[in-house]
């Protein structure tokens, strides 16, 4: 696994690439950074040119600040431009959590280059309001934004802890990069920036997700506690994606790309190999 930096439009881009073939683009969370892939890169880098950068704000990548429009708007143009600048033209996608979001609104945004996407630990996705759920931002800044204004290794160890099913899981050697990337200056303003964004617009029809109008195949992962993504909404909506298969962690709580690294990689091979 290798990481650079790219150029995107006078930002600095951080991020992890490994491997070639067809390129598959990894978007990370709200709050998190490309380091939640560490245990996936290497393992799907044997069969993809697998590319996972930081969003802006978030891990060491820069800030730039936006107004006027909903920050998933924002975030996807840079993400859409990322690719651009080191030479992606057609992509699968998997993101996790507001990751699987803006894989949904790039889509929209770039719908030729987009051939298939791998959807985690998201209730939005096929959720009736299309945008995340207010309450659900609020309680995501409420555990990330305590690590950001004390942080610590223990702060972020336990930020992890607080969304893994089995809290001693939590990977001491992700939240060590963590502790590093939330005391830059501008994360806490760029984090809170982002979800006030999020809630503000909040139902907006600019990023708004209709499943139904999303033709590639899609994959959705998710663990059976998520305590962001709740299954039931899941399992009753999911088939709004025309072309859509689901798997179910069982145990897992919001991130099974780090409880469950091999059954999540076993999981995106069989699908991704199929379609």
């Amino acid at each position: 696994m290798k990481v650079s930096f790219a150029d995107v439009d006078g930002a600095k881009i951080r991020y992890y690439h490994e491997g070639e073939g067809e390129p598959l683009l990894l978007i990370h969370g709200f709050g998190a950074s490309a380091d939640t892939w560490a245990r996936t890169i290497d393992p799907m880098a044997e069969r993809y040119a697998v590319y996972a950068p930081d969003l802006l704000g978030h891990g060491l990548s820069d800030w730039v600040d936006f107004s006027g429009e909903p920050p998933q708007a924002h975030l996807i143009r840079y993400l859409g431009k990322f690719m651009d600048a080191v030479g992606i033209d057609r992509c699968a996608l998997a993101g996790s959590s507001l990751g699987s979001v803006l894989s949904c609104l790039l889509h929209n945004d770039r719908p030729r280059q987009i051939t298939r996407m791998i959807l985690v630990g998201s209730a939005t996705v096929v959720s009736d309001l299309g945008t995340p759920n207010p309450d659900t931002i609020r309680a995501a800044m409420a555990n990330g934004s305590k690590a950001m204004r004390d942080v610590s290794w223990e702060s972020c160890i336990n930020r992890l802890g607080n969304i893994c099913f089995h809290r001693e899981a939590s990977p001491p050697d992700i939240a060590l990069v963590h502790t590093t990337a939330y005391a830059l200056p501008d994360r806490l303003e760029a984090y809170t920036r982002i979800g006030e964004g999020i809630i503000e617009f909040a139902g907006d029809d600019r990023v708004k997700i209709r499943a139904e109008d999303i033709p590639v195949p899609v994959l959705i992962l998710s663990g059976r506690q998520d305590v962001r993504a709740p299954i039931d909404i899941i399992e009753k909506n999911y088939t709004r994606f025309p072309n859509v298969e689901k798997v179910t962690f069982e145990e897992c709580n919001h991130m099974p790309e780090l409880e469950y690294p091999q059954e999540f990689i076993a999981a995106a091979f069989d699908f991704l190999a199929r379609h």
